[in-house]
This record gives structure tokens, sequence and C-alpha cells, in this order.
């Protein structure tokens, strides 16, 4: 028979944003792709090329107009890019839970043998899954060090993805988060660089040699959508918005402890 273990929990913080950096990067790559699409496509083809002789080939509810479809697409992507947003912070937030359920349960059966603590590493666990991003939020700040410095931000970006969601964009009263709208916050940071007494906002194929000075700006950024005002985004801010979600776990990675 095995002996009992104590057993003690430890993070290895690389792997934790893992699966945040690559969900961000599959979520800017398709809306860049699809922002592409609008610019390049010029007309709407009969059927896909691979699809020609397809037997469910039907045809469509409405026959829209090549702006009218590009202007759809455009919605579409829009709301597909704040859901794929939510989706990877909201992935985040479970796996910390997960590590803080396991943590109370390593805590509560402080020795065990070898066999019995892998059963309690591999105990399925799934009730994080069905909770929600405001509740996940709160459970997880309760192993804080310190509270989230991003916390009100990606709030705000939950509640835009909840108006593309489920009224297409079209801001109503139970949207606002502030008097008069729904207000969008977020932070940008600023590369600036300094070479020979010359400072300028960093650049693609800028040049930095040993003697760049550089320097990052905190910038808050805000966008304001009106009640039946449309919510609209470029590519521009919406890769902000995403470089900003990966702060945001950066940031809980930075203050997350085990109690």
């Amino acid at each position: 028979m095995s002996e009992n273990l104590t057993a003690t929990l430890q993070l290895n913080p690389p792997d934790l944003l893992i699966t945040l950096n690559s969900k961000l990067a599959e979520c800017t790559n398709s809306v860049f792709f699809g922002m592409n699409a609008l610019e390049t496509t010029t007309e709407l083809p009969e059927s896909l090329s691979s699809q020609e002789d397809s037997i469910f080939m039907q045809t469509p509810i409405g026959n829209l107009t090549l702006e009218q479809s590009k202007e759809n697409f455009k919605y579409w992507i829009l709301k597909k890019g704040f859901e794929d947003l939510i989706s990877a912070l909201t992935e985040l937030l479970i796996s910390f839970s997960h590590i803080i359920d396991l943590n109370e349960k390593i805590q509560k059966n402080n020795k065990l043998t070898l066999e019995k603590f892998k059963e309690l590493i591999f105990e399925p666990n799934d009730s994080n899954s069905t909770k929600n991003f405001p509740s996940l939020i709160k459970k997880v700040e309760s192993s804080l060090k310190y509270p989230l410095k991003f916390k009100s931000e990606v709030e705000t970006i939950n509640r835009v993805r909840r108006c593309l969601a489920h009224r297409n964009g079209i801001v109503r009263p139970t949207d606002f988060n502030t008097e008069n709208g729904l207000k969008l916050k977020w932070w940008f940071w600023e590369m600036k660089l300094t070479n020979e007494g010359q400072t300028k906002i960093l650049e693609r194929f800028d040049i930095i040699t040993s003697e760049t000075k550089m320097e990052m700006n905190e910038i808050p950024k805000t966008k304001l959508f009106t009640e039946n005002q449309r919510i609209e985004f470029n590519y521009q801010e919406f890769n902000e918005l995403a470089l900003f979600c990966q702060r945001f776990g950066i940031d809980l990675l930075d203050k997350f402890k085990l109690n």
C-alpha cells in the first residue's frame, strides 16, 4: 500500500496564458480576413466553386444586393469577433477557477496515497463551465493579491458583446451603463521611440538601435453608443481590444495566488 503523501499545488505561469493567446490570435486573424474580404469582394458568386453540383443548393431567403450582403457580413464579423473575445476571457477564468477548486480539494485532503491523489487531480469538474462571465470574475477575484486593474473595462466589452448578440448591435436602454448610452472602455499601449533627440510613435519597419530610447504609455480609450445607434468598429480598434484582453490576462496572472 502506498504511503500517505502531502501535496502542494504549484503554478507554471506561462502555461496559463497559452489558450488565451491562441484564441485571441485566431480571433484577430479571422476578423482581419473578414474585413479584407469586404474590401476586395466586387461581385456575388452564384455558388461556391467547390459546390456547383451540390444537391443541397437552395435559393436564398432574400435576394440581397452586393452592398446589402457586405453590410450584413460586416456586422456578423463584428458580432463574432466580440463573442470570441469574451470566449477567450471566459476560458481563461474557467482555467483559474478550476485551479482554485483543485487547490481547495488538496487542502481538505492533506494526506493522500498516490493513487488517491491521481483520482483527485483527474476528477471531472464541469461546474465552472456552467457559470457566466460575471460569476467567474467574482470567483477568481477571491484569490487575488490585489484588485484587478481592468475589471470594469472587460465588463464593458461583455456588455457590447451582449448587445451585438441579442439586439443585433442596436443599442437599447437595457444596454446602458452610463446615463446616455453604452460606453465601451479599454486601454491602448502606445510605444514611442527617441532617436537623436527626435521622438515619434512606433510604426512598422521602424529601425531600433542600441541608442534608441523606448517609452510605453498607457492611454485610456472610450467609445460611446447612444440609444438606437448601431455599434461600429474598424479593424484597428478591434485589434486594440484584443491586445487589451491579453493585457487583462497578464494582470490576472500577476495578481493570482493560491490560498
